[in-house]
């Protein structure tokens, strides 16, 4: 896979990731639980993307990458978390999540060259 198609693709999982976990922090508890499901698999495929991109970039590209993975990995162990966790626990690590998807979306985004606006839903 070419760089440009990796690029393409992480910044279009980042993208996604945030809609929907966007889309689950405006939900009651029992809509956003399939929601988190969701965006769960998704943090699972840009993690595996970002893998990818971490093992071809070098410097300051690859700075970022890691600490996007880091980023995605708290977002993770959120998600994990909400969906086990009371009604109130959800929406709070919902929001919680929120943030650390834009801030995977941020880095992701900078270890590829672009901004963070490239990677926004």
């Amino acid at each position: 896979m070419s760089s440009n198609e990796i690029i393409d693709r992480a910044l279009t999982q980042a993208r996604n990731l945030q809609k929907t976990i966007g889309d689950a922090v405006n939900q009651t508890t029992e809509q956003m639980k399939p929601l988190i499901q969701q965006s769960l698999s998704q943090a699972q495929d840009l993690q595996k993307t970002l893998n990818e991109h971490t093992v071809k970039a070098s410097g300051t590209a690859q700075e970022a990458a890691t600490k996007a993975l880091g980023h995605l990995a708290e977002f993770m162990r959120l998600g994990s978390e909400a969906l086990r966790a009371s009604s109130d626990q959800t929406r709070q690590m919902a929001e919680r999540m929120a943030e650390q998807s834009r801030k995977t979306a941020a880095d992701a985004a900078q270890s590829m060259g672009k901004t963070p606006e490239d990677a926004a839903p």
